[in-house]
């Protein structure tokens, strides 16, 4: 599948999006800016993806009117960290979906299919190329510094798994890991609470004043420490948490609501399933598919733990 891209609406583009459309492309998307690094927008990004073997490129493209132009204007991406761009690809592919599911455009689907195939491919390469208005070919086309060529596209060991998110003991956990380990709680408790109805956003959901986990934690500060930490510390370079105490407090909580009795190492079994599924979705997934996620980590942890 080859799917591209159009950032910027400047009509001189034109030419190269219809070249590239008729020879190359199965699907394009007009109209959303995608910005990268220190507020770059590409005027292009292309995607391809085998399905079958799970490799994935994307490509920044920059369109100029003379030869020399392209080279040095697509070459300002080279720097921009590889993960950064495959992030925020992810998070506009995401509007798009919710933009195409809203006027109900019959590339929904096929977007929606990309999206599954990124999450899933074992390897991603990231390019920024540059190309003349009139042509639909590149005239440079190079991978970011940290992705050296022979790497561009790989095979990949599918058959190692991803690492596994560990919550027990005292840890020191990265911003990264802090601000997971917050969005998985948040979503969980809600679920647990019976306040898992919303028709918004992750984005819209995260901007509620009060959310259903700090407003239960608020109101009980002395008896939830840990969880009162976890929640209102600053996480830029990261956290030192206990996790037992964690996952003990907030056992409790969902007690004390009367929403669920569960034991402390199953609060955390279900935290430690469910952080790397929480780090993944962007700022325009629908709450409903994120709080199906969550009772998924619920049940599957519930059942593994039946199991042994």
């Amino acid at each position: 599948m080859r799917c591209l891209f159009r950032l910027d609406m400047a009509k001189d583009n034109e030419g190269f999006v219809e070249l590239r459309r008729a020879s190359q492309i199965d699907h394009a998307y007009s109209g959303t800016p995608m910005k990268v690094g220190p507020g770059w927008i590409p005027d292009l990004v292309e995607v391809s993806i085998d399905i079958d073997t799970g490799n994935c490129r994307i490509t920044l493209v920059e369109l100029e009117a003379t030869a020399i132009a392209p080279r040095a204007s697509c070459r300002k991406y080279l720097p921009e960290k590889s993960t950064a761009v495959v992030e925020s690809f992810l998070e506009y592919l995401s509007a798009v979906i919710s933009q195409c599911r809203a006027t109900t455009d019959p590339r929904l689907e096929p977007f929606e299919s990309l999206k599954s195939a990124l999450l899933k491919c074992s390897a991603i390469s990231v390019h920024t190329a540059g190309a003349l208005r009139t042509s639909s070919d590149y005239v440079e086309d190079l991978p970011l510094i940290d992705q050296p060529e022979q790497l561009t596209i790989s095979d990949g060991d599918t058959s190692r798994p991803p690492p596994k998110f560990l919550f027990h003991g005292e840890r020191r956990l990265t911003r990264s890991e802090s601000d997971g380990v917050r969005r998985a709680i948040r979503y969980l408790h809600a679920v647990v609470a019976g306040r898992d109805h919303s028709g918004g956003t992750v984005k819209s959901w995260r901007n509620l004043r009060q959310k259903p986990l700090e407003q239960a934690v608020a109101t009980e500060e002395g008896q939830y420490p840990h969880l009162h930490q976890l929640l209102s510390a600053k996480t830029e370079f990261g956290l030192i948490v206990n996790c037992e105490a964690i996952a003990a407090e907030l056992a409790r909580l969902w007690l004390a609501t009367g929403a669920s009795h569960m034991e402390p190492q199953n609060v955390a079994a279900v935290i430690e399933a469910f952080v790397p599924v929480a780090l993944t979705f962007a700022s325009h997934e629908p709450m409903e598919s994120v709080f199906e996620q969550a009772r998924k980590a619920i049940r599957e942890t519930a059942s593994s733990n039946t199991a042994s």
